[in-house]
């Protein structure tokens, strides 16, 4: 995944209008919108952007095709075909519209001065897709064109993940919180501890900064850090009163067998010990069960 994205961690939920901020303790992040396209949230586009990274690390090319059919593109997410208003497929061309055009600003605290570096995902595009019927193949692939930051980001300081992962997490927060241990393991030499209130402002934007919104967010904290570590059980963290120690860990997909992909185009690494948890959740023959995910 690409490190600017981890860090960003998009709305968990809907936002209304088209500016939405926080602050992780270290930087403030503003994510900016068209008014009529809205911001992007949930588990969608939290899966799209790590498949954008995978496979510009994978091609090594700033134009991806997508596909000529909405349901081609939730065949390369491993995502459902079902229509409905709750179906993947119903709610996957808006949410990347709203992906593709965000820009996110980040801007570090460096006391009185002012630094600050903006992010896009995407230059260009052009999704031709009718939702409305999503097995219809059009003329032309759908695509689009990483800016040439995001490319750098995804080719010089992209983190080893498995997606199969991201399509089990249901949700977003344990998504987030996986990510951000596959990075923190990657580079951690010695143990660190990350304070309750720290993790709050990377993970926590929607709680309220209250004693009753901190010990609603470690709830919530501890029940998907439970789902994490089962799918990546070899991640040492330990809880504590102060907050989440971390120990040196091996990575949940190693740099070796980050470059290694199935013929269908599907990521083949996966750590060992929880490939065999990935098989008991909804893996067979290497192929997820595709299921409909919540956000």
């Amino acid at each position: 995944m690409a490190r600017a994205m981890i860090w960003a961690s998009l709305p968990h939920k809907k936002v209304d209008g088209a500016h939405f901020q926080r602050d992780n303790g270290l930087a403030s992040i503003t994510m900016i919108v068209a008014p009529d396209v809205g911001l992007p949230y949930g588990k969608l586009p939290r899966t799209i952007a790590a498949w954008v990274t995978r496979e510009v690390k994978r091609t090594r090319s700033r134009e991806l095709n997508l596909g000529k059919s909405l349901a081609e593109f939730a065949g390369k997410l491993g995502l459902s075909t079902n229509g409905g208003e709750r179906g993947d497929i119903s709610r996957l061309k808006r949410q990347a519209t709203k992906l593709f055009g965000t820009m996110i600003r980040v801007t570090p605290h460096h006391g009185q001065g002012y630094e600050y570096e903006n992010l896009v995902l995407s230059d260009k595009g052009m999704l031709l897709w009718d939702p409305k019927r999503p097995h219809e193949r059009s003329l032309w692939q759908s695509k689009v064109i990483v800016s040439e930051a995001f490319f750098r980001e995804c080719m010089d300081h992209a983190v080893p993940f498995d997606l199969r992962v991201l399509r089990v997490l249901r949700s977003p927060l344990a998504i987030d919180l996986y990510l951000w241990l596959t990075w923190r393991m990657f580079i951690l030499r010695r143990p660190v501890l990350i304070p309750w209130i720290s993790l709050r402002f990377q993970f926590g934007a929607g709680y309220p900064p209250t004693a009753q919104g901190m010990a609603h967010f470690r709830e919530a904290f501890h029940r998907c850090l439970r789902e994490v570590r089962t799918l990546y059980p070899s991640a040492r963290v330990v809880p504590e009163r102060d907050g989440l120690r971390l120990l040196p860990s091996p990575p949940h997909v190693s740099e070796v067998k980050l470059g290694l992909v199935r013929q269908d185009g599907q990521s083949a690494s996966v750590a060992a010990a929880g490939g065999h948890e990935l098989a008991r959740l909804g893996m067979r023959n290497g192929q997820l069960l595709r299921g409909q995910v919540s956000g």
